[in-house]
């Protein structure tokens, strides 16, 4: 009796005839490198949809920053009579606005502030004074100066500037209240540093210098300001 086996067919490969793939739509095109004005392009529609400000491109506008900081006062002589009166102040406060324009290398503002400092004590030649109240003020300054851009984000500002300042002294000199005021010329010192975390938003720390000459009853004086700001900028 014959024993039928099955055997296993062999393994071959699918092969496609020649006329198969000749008449077949298959085509190969080799990936071709971007040009350079591809590649400009691109980046270009990449830096329009960015919410990175520049400033060395694009630091030309108008800004509006409102400022808030601490004055540092020198001593002010005051002369209501024939003996002048030296009057010492503790630290105090500002606050006001700054409205400019903005241009890639200078700037261009106008500064409005008030200050205040409280009077700590008073003295005559060889005679102190109880002294209480406080010198306050209005200035109002043009000023002007240079931009010098650090990156994208940071800016330096130095300048100078000129205007004016009413200040009002309100003074209780053991129990004896007097009360002053005058308006004269103010000079300005600024420098600083601006950010810009954001497009259209400026955030500010500067350092002031403000010089009164002598007007009226009161002598010469200076305040030093280290000065907030922050705000828009467009």
């Amino acid at each position: 009796m014959k024993r039928f086996e099955k055997k296993d067919t062999a393994i071959t490969k699918n092969k496609l005839p020649e006329k198969t793939l000749a008449s077949s739509n298959f085509t190969y095109e080799s990936a071709k490198p971007e040009s350079s004005s591809d590649l400009s392009i691109t980046d270009e529609k990449n830096a329009a949809g960015s919410n990175v400000p520049d400033w060395s491109e694009n630091s030309t506008g108008m800004y509006f920053l409102p400022i808030f900081g601490l004055s540092f006062s020198s001593d002010l002589e005051w002369t209501p009579s024939n003996i002048p009166i030296t009057i010492e102040q503790k630290n105090g406060f500002l606050g006001g606005f700054r409205l400019g324009h903005s241009w890639e290398s200078l700037y261009l503002e106008h500064k409005t502030f008030y200050f205040n400092n409280i009077i700590e004590n008073g003295s005559a030649p060889s005679v102190s004074i109880a002294a209480d109240g406080h010198l306050s003020g209005i200035s109002t300054l043009v000023s002007a100066g240079l931009n010098f851009s650090f990156s994208d984000y940071v800016k330096w500002k130095v300048g100078g500037g000129v205007g004016a300042t009413n200040q009002e002294l309100d003074i209780d000199l053991n129990g004896v209240k007097e009360s002053e005021s005058g308006l004269g010329l103010t000079y300005q010192f600024s420098t600083g540093v601006e950010l810009r975390p954001f497009e259209h938003f400026v955030l500010g720390f500067h350092y002031n210098w403000y010089f009164t000459p002598e007007f009226s009853a009161f002598s010469d004086r200076h305040l030093n300001s280290l000065e907030l700001s922050l705000g828009y900028f467009h």
